[in-house]
């Protein structure tokens, strides 16, 4: 097989680039062993990386036990530019800036329930435009936004927001502002987060179910995110159910096992338009018996979503991402419990709770602009 020059060249400085964000501060040394390159390639493209920016050197590391010359040590150059994820929902925008470490230089959120569609957009690119370049070289490079509905090929199929579907945003945002924009289903970046911002874990198969006014799941196998067909993989809330208390009655998975779903049943019982979470919480951990059923009803439908894409999709992990464990996160033992008697005793699933809730999805629209930002699709990068 003959293998063209360019591309081999080319995987190599990506493989280079790699090294020095993951394993950094690292000598050129140390990436050679590392990749098993020739020191002549390695330094040859860590000389090409430094002239461009994308790498800086910070001193000198520790000789070998030889003696000898002490090494050259290099890291990612964080002020080579910054990207920015937004989190696009029907009454809010949600912005952060991060650096290409996946550390957060700012947040802001602006309440949009009374402006129009073209009043959002606007706002969006009124705020890329103006940022400040926080001292980088090349300022903003690039951007992910996250919503929820069917993205597909970076056009958006189906969302909640009105008048959005079908309309051109990545083009119209990227025509406007000269940048890379990408589009993406909230659920598959908080997957995303979860496969990047581990310091010790790795996760190369993970399904992360997002519970909020529905239920979607973002899945990466084999360390790739799986979209399945036009992007529709993960809407798992539309799946029916059987009724636990009614025979021959199925509901969606979103109307019996959704937040939405939950404080309208704790409303209902409570007699109340808005629910006091101090007070729910009180009432659950004291054994209310109203309560406690309606957990009981949201912990066993829950679970069965779990079990499915357990079974279906064999992940490493199964990560939560809703604020109800955030209110109660004892309710996690409760889910475990119940996903393993629904579950076969072979294959018994991890589940966790996520440890960033509100920005999982930011933080992953963060790790995927980066990677293509700096050209690294394909290769994994780890942030903490």
């Amino acid at each position: 097989m003959i293998i063209n020059k360019h591309v081999m060249r080319s995987t190599n400085e990506k493989q280079v680039l790699q090294q020095v964000i993951n394993e950094g501060p690292i000598s050129r040394s140390q990436i050679s062993r590392n990749l098993s390159l020739n020191k002549v390639t390695v330094s040859d493209i860590y000389n090409q990386l430094l002239r461009a920016q994308f790498i800086k050197e910070i001193g000198c590391g520790a000789s070998t036990k030889n003696g000898g010359r002490k090494p050259v040590m290099a890291e990612l150059n964080v002020n080579y530019g910054f990207v920015a994820s937004i989190d696009l929902s029907p009454d809010s925008v949600k912005l952060m800036y991060s650096r290409l470490n996946g550390k957060i230089l700012h947040f802001q959120s602006f309440k949009t329930t009374d402006m129009t569609l073209t009043d959002v957009i606007d706002l969006i690119e009124d705020q890329l435009r103006n940022v400040d370049d926080y001292g980088t070289v090349h300022g903003l490079m690039g951007v992910a936004i996250a919503l929820d509905g069917i993205i597909y090929e970076n056009k958006i199929l189906k969302t909640p927001i009105k008048c959005l579907a079908h309309f051109d945003l990545a083009k119209y945002l990227r025509d406007k502002l000269r940048i890379p924009v990408m589009l993406e289903k909230k659920a598959n970046l908080t997957a995303i987060f979860e496969r990047d911002f581990h310091n010790n874990e790795i996760f190369d198969n993970v399904v992360s179910v997002v519970i909020r006014d529905e239920i979607h799941a973002g899945i990466v196998a084999d360390s790739r995110l799986y979209s399945g067909h036009e992007g529709e993989a993960g809407e798992v809330g539309t799946a029916l159910m059987e009724d636990r208390h009614a025979e021959n009655h199925l509901e969606s998975a979103n109307d019996c096992a959704s937040e939405k779903f939950l404080w309208a049943k704790l409303k209902a019982i409570k007699h109340v338009d808005r629910l006091d979470l101090t007070t729910v919480k009180h009432d659950y951990v004291n054994h209310d018996p109203a309560v406690t059923k309606v957990f009981d009803d949201f912990i066993y439908y829950l679970s069965k979503v779990v079990a499915n894409v357990s079974t279906a999709f064999a992940p490493d992990v199964v990560v939560l991402n809703t604020s109800v464990l955030e209110i109660l996160p004892q309710l996690l033992t409760d889910i475990r419990e119940t996903t393993a008697k629904m579950s076969s005793p072979s294959r018994q699933v991890p589940i966790v709770a996520t440890k960033n809730v509100q920005s999982a999805a930011l933080l992953g629209g963060a790790s995927e602009i980066i990677h293509q930002a700096l050209g690294l699709e394909s290769l994994k990068m780890h942030f903490s």
